[in-house]
């Protein structure tokens, strides 16, 4: 069917304001955050409710219709990317937010619901979704989902997929299942759910899911380190973890990351010294003993690992310090090109990667601006490259093709992922033999084929 005469039936079928196709609309929805590709969709779809998704896709599958399934688009891969003439399906409007459920510690949203905003209504319970990150104020549950979103806590709580009991999707055919139906124990069978958790929309719109719950932790503190080198960033990992408090997460970014957001937001810097790397370490004390946080502070800071530090000392310095890290991505983002990396190895391995990566860029691409930041407990770094000023798009990005190259073979090396959060999308896809066998890749291909024969969901992702 040629896309004029299925815009016809979109008009006749549906009512006004249900799909659009303005330009500016056509470029904002048809890209996600990471900017580099080029949007080309047919148009932009808002349903409302489940029974709309099921229509539509049905009506799309009867056409032969591709369609892109689209949240808050903060992904950095391209997988909610429409290049080729999609149909956008924004979640948007399916938005919902039910009361919490107090006696299961569950609360029933919409895909469409933003991350901050379920949060917030959790935290009138005393109680948290712990999938937390940067982008929470745009992202979308039912993006965090199909990504199965880690984040800056991981450390303690696990990937979304810890945190989700049930979901609601739609086949491409416009069949309607419900995964789990909101059961703790439901042993029968293959829990299809976990299938679309991590899916990148490539085999069921996600419409609506029940969340766990836990209760809000107490008594947090933050404090900032300055570390010579990754080795001793990894030894205070090990010194926090053998420590008396409970981790809730354990950040890194190098001194260029900091010295940019530092700039972007407009703080100062919360230590005296310049070093190499940072830690911003948050941890639960419920000894609530400031004797024994403050003997722990003096031993390591005489055992040489830290060279410089501070602990928040009133909520305003703790929202500052978190500040800093959060608005990294966005100040090396904002106004320039870049390339985005999100790869993770084993903890006791992240030393030996990170300067074998970091000797390698400076060595053959020394001009590229590389900034590393990431979430230790878990072993994932991301490594953006900046487009140097004198340098064209192209160019740039021909570059990155052969800088990609080394990094994933040092990435294949140290056993690790060539995505730890953000998926493969369109980006990664050269990439995905680094990090899987093709045995594996020939069973993703037969379950997305299970579920979306005709291919016309998020073609073209992951494989």
């Amino acid at each position: 069917m040629n896309t004029s005469s299925f815009l016809q039936i979109l008009e006749k079928t549906y009512y006004p304001g249900f799909f659009t196709t303005d330009k500016h609309d056509l470029a904002h929805f048809g890209v996600d955050w990471g900017g580099i590709l080029t949007p080309n969709p047919l148009a932009i779809v808002f349903p409302k409710n489940t029974e709309e998704v099921s229509s539509f896709l049905k009506l799309c599958s009867a056409n032969n219709i591709n369609v892109v399934p689209s949240g808050g688009r903060t992904g950095l891969s391209g997988g909610a990317t429409a290049s080729n003439g999609e149909v956008v399906l924004s979640v948007s409007k399916i938005n919902s937010i039910n009361e919490v459920d107090v006696s299961s510690l569950t609360i029933r949203v919409g895909a469409g619901a933003v991350t901050q905003n379920v949060h917030e209504r959790a935290a009138k319970h005393n109680l948290i979704w712990p999938v937390d990150f940067a982008a929470k104020g745009s992202s979308q549950i039912g993006g965090n989902i199909a990504t199965n979103a880690g984040g800056v806590r991981v450390i303690r709580y696990g990937n979304a997929r810890s945190w989700v009991l049930s979901i609601k999707a739609v086949l491409m055919s416009g069949d309607v299942i419900e995964f789990n139906g909101d059961l703790e124990k439901n042993n029968t069978g293959y829990d299809l759910r976990h299938l679309l958790i991590g899916s990148e929309g490539t085999l069921a719109v996600i419409t609506e899911a029940t969340l766990k719950l836990c209760p809000k932790p107490e008594n947090l503190s933050v404090c900032f380190f300055g570390l010579e080198d990754m080795h001793s960033v990894v030894r205070l990992f090990s010194e926090c973890r053998k420590a008396f408090f409970q981790i809730s997460a354990f950040e890194c970014l190098t001194d260029v990351c900091l010295q940019s957001s530092l700039a972007f937001t407009g703080l100062n810097s919360p230590l005296e010294t310049k070093c190499p790397i940072y830690v911003l370490l948050e941890f639960e004390d419920q000894t609530r003993q400031p004797d024994q946080l403050e003997a722990w502070l003096s031993q390591v800071f005489e055992s040489g690992l830290i060279k410089d530090g501070v602990l928040a000392q009133s909520p305003r310095e703790f929202k500052e310090l978190w500040q800093i890290r959060e608005s990294t991505p966005e100040s090396i983002l904002t106004g320039r090109v870049v390339l985005q990396h999100d790869v993770s190895v084993p903890v006791s391995k992240l030393p030996d990667f990170s300067r074998s990566v970091l000797e390698k860029y400076k060595n053959d691409y020394p001009d590229f601006e590389v900034f590393v930041f990431g979430h230790i407990g878990d072993g994932n770094l991301h490594i953006f490259i900046r487009k140097p000023e004198a340098l064209d798009t192209a160019t740039f990005i021909t570059r990155c093709r052969s800088s990609d190259t080394d990094l994933f073979d040092f990435v294949k090396k140290f056993t690790g992922s060539v995505s730890a959060e953000h998926g493969i999308g369109l980006l990664k896809k050269h990439a995905l033999n680094y990090s899987r066998q093709e045995n594996e890749v020939q069973l993703m291909r037969a379950i997305k084929k299970a579920f979306d024969p005709k291919n016309l969901l998020n073609p073209g992702k992951i494989f």
